[in-house]
């Protein structure tokens, strides 16, 4: 399944310039210590609006996740179905994310994995995350 052609905006490239570089990136509250979701906007512990940018580990963890099927093409050909997940970042935001290199029988709460990052030809690259053993 095609996700198109992802274009920064201005707001989002500390999260971008990041992903070019096969690192992830959210938003930190200095005030508190808090870490948050790439697209926080505040602080919901102290309402601050004053975030920064910083480094994540990339670990984390499924927390949900289903499985989408696209419509097959005019030639009868069927997509591969798309795996959409809800993960727990080490850190402790939850995203929402795209699973790549997964079975469906091998996916379970909890299960360990690693955020990659996918460069397509055009537009910018964009998050993915995989099944991680150490």
């Amino acid at each position: 399944m095609d996700i198109g052609v992802l274009r920064r905006d201005g707001r989002t490239d500390p999260f971008f310039d990041g992903a070019a570089a096969d690192r992830l990136v959210i938003k930190h509250c200095a005030s508190c210590d808090h870490r948050l979701t790439p697209d926080a906007g505040d602080c919901p512990d102290c309402g601050t609006t004053e975030l920064a940018w910083a480094d994540a580990s990339g670990a984390a963890s499924l927390v949900t996740w289903t499985v989408t099927h696209g419509r097959p093409a005019a030639d009868g050909t069927v997509p591969p179905p798309a795996f959409l997940a809800l993960v727990e970042l080490a850190e402790g935001p939850w995203l929402h994310a795209r699973l790549d290199g997964v079975e469906r029988a091998e996916l379970r709460e909890g299960l360990p994995l690693r955020a990659v990052f996918a460069h397509p030809d055009e537009g910018e690259p964009y998050m993915l995350f995989r099944p991680w053993t150490e």
